[in-house]
């Protein structure tokens, strides 16, 4: 059976040097082997989530790869891909939404016709979401594992999750080859729709902008959307642009953006007028914060925001630092992954910042204790002065839970001490998409192996609010796997009178279909 690898990236140990990180020979070959497991049987996607729990959450933590599985539910969506030399051609090709509520991580299902996982490259990437729709670009490789090395060779696809729609995109072609760390989705809605309001920050000369987009369904969750009533009933006239920057963007030779454009279902490039001095942004994540002119938020999650409004003839770009005073040690800035130890998104009118960092006693591998501060901006501000720290945490400050530690512990076969939050290995924060303090840390007893959970912090109250098992094998120690998305809030609710219906606050998983018996996920609410 062909490994499917997420990454090639070296791993974060998030603050940790070199000689640290490094297990001696003795210590990996006294762990057991998850990579060879993963080898001997294919990965199931899990049971939780489907065929239906009724979930429609206002956000969702998704995994960034699809599973190779046939499930069909409410949200699944078919197409048949007829381009002329495309390797899917005839292919019917079946996509599936398995949503559950934080910290759960939820899920795609991808299918092809007449053909088995053991022909494509690696498994189906979701490059982007759309930040206020259903819509998720994905990009499946055919061929050898070392066809994935070579974007040129992927099939792009656009997934709707709120019409339960899938379109096959024309290949970008050579002439419009892109940074896939860039792409944003941004919706162009007719002149009904089009709203854009703003109003003044401090004295920062600084905007709030509320973007065009679909009006979510409702679920009572309290979406803070303000949508108007024209956009709502005219969400149907609404089309969408993919923009991205080129490689090598910012030089004279590569100054545009490449774009695709859902009306006339082609790709073209647009002039940009690149900053005078324009910094070395290497993307990390991509935010579409939208307004009529479609503004498009490109971060460097170690340094700095670059803003262009891609819906604009010629578009403009701007820069706004990050917070200058990290969590972290200046010294360490700028080494590996930031995404395992930063993260950043768009929640209502702000841009919000997480950062952390553990720290280490001499040549421990277990980390002593670990910091996180959350930050917080209007849109529109371009003045570094403007971020706000709005909460800083000490592992040492949460109220220690050593029973549920333990049992986590025993769950993963773990011979060792009993951890405590401090000790535990944590990175990967994701910021809630809902207007509170939360953020979703991934965490492990033993950063080498596949056992870890996704914890549910309020930053606010210092609290550890609740834990839930993660299946990390298709991710590598702690390092890119899944991100946050509003796409489930554009769901519409299932029929089925059977589901189980969800109180805000609490998880309810267990499902009467005898098919989710023997491996539900389980919630530990603290």
């Amino acid at each position: 059976m062909r490994s499917f690898k997420t990454e090639t990236l070296k791993a974060v140990d998030l603050g940790s040097s070199e000689e640290e990180s490094d297990a001696s020979e003795e210590e990996e070959d006294s762990v057991t082997s998850d990579t060879e497991e993963e080898e001997c049987c294919p990965l199931t996607p899990p049971a939780y989530a489907y065929p239906d729990d009724g979930e429609c959450p206002p956000f969702v933590l998704i995994h960034q790869e699809a599973y190779f599985a046939q499930r069909h539910n409410a949200t699944t969506a078919t197409v048949t891909v007829t381009a002329v030399g495309s390797k899917l051609e005839g292919s019917t090709i079946t996509v599936t939404f398995c949503p559950a509520a934080p910290p759960l991580v939820s899920y795609l299902c991808f299918h092809a016709t007449g053909m088995d996982q053991t022909k494509f490259a690696c498994n189906p990437q979701i490059l982007t979401t759309e930040t206020n729709g259903g819509l998720v670009l994905l990009r499946v490789i055919v061929g050898h594992p070392s066809s994935a090395v070579l974007t040129i060779n992927g099939e792009y696809f656009i997934y709707d999750a709120r019409a339960a729609k899938l379109d096959h995109l024309p290949h970008p072609g050579q002439q419009h080859e892109f940074n896939g760390s860039t792409l944003a989705i941004v919706r162009k809605c007719n002149k009904h729709c089009q709203r854009t309001t703003t109003s003044r920050h401090h004295d920062s000369g600084g905007f709030s902008l509320r973007p065009c987009h679909l009006a979510p369904h409702g679920h009572g969750h309290g979406h803070d959307h303000d949508q108007g009533p024209a956009c709502q009933e005219h969400h149907h006239d609404c089309t969408y642009v993919i923009a991205a920057q080129p490689r090598h963007f910012g030089c004279p030779r590569t100054s545009h953006i490449c774009m695709y454009h859902s009306d006339t279902n082609t790709w073209s490039k647009k002039p940009v007028v690149l900053l005078k001095s324009h910094p070395r942004n290497q993307t990390s994540k991509t935010l579409a914060i939208g307004g009529h002119e479609g503004t498009v938020a490109w971060v460097d999650l170690w340094q700095s925001i670059i803003f262009c409004n891609v819906l604009d003839k010629k578009p403009k770009l701007s820069c706004l630092k990050l917070p200058n005073k990290p969590i972290m040690p200046k010294k360490a800035v700028g080494f590996g992954n930031p995404s395992c130890i930063r993260d950043i998104a768009v929640v209502g009118n702000f841009i919000k910042f997480v950062d952390m960092y553990a720290h280490f006693d001499g040549s421990s591998k277990t980390p002593s204790h670990w910091k996180a501060a959350t930050w917080s901006i209007r849109t529109g501000s371009f003045s570094s002065e403007d971020w706000t720290r709005d909460h800083r945490i000490n592992s040492t400050q949460i109220p220690p839970q050593p029973l549920l530690l333990h049992k986590l512990k025993v769950d993963a076969g773990i011979k060792a001490a009993d951890p405590t939050f401090s000790t535990l290995h944590v990175g990967l924060p994701r910021l809630s998409l809902q207007d509170d303090d939360i953020v979703y840390f991934l965490a492990k007893i033993d950063y080498r192996r596949h056992a870890a959970w996704v914890l549910a912090l309020d930053m606010g109250n210092m609290l550890v609010k609740e834990v839930v098992p993660f299946d990390a094998k298709r991710t590598l120690r702690l390092a890119r796997c899944y991100d946050a998305s509003r796409i489930s809030a554009y769901l519409k609710p299932a029929l089925d009178p059977n589901r189980i219906l969800k109180r805000e606050g609490t998880l309810l998983l267990k499902s009467p279909s005898k098919k989710h018996t023997g491996d539900d996920a389980m919630v530990i609410n603290l």
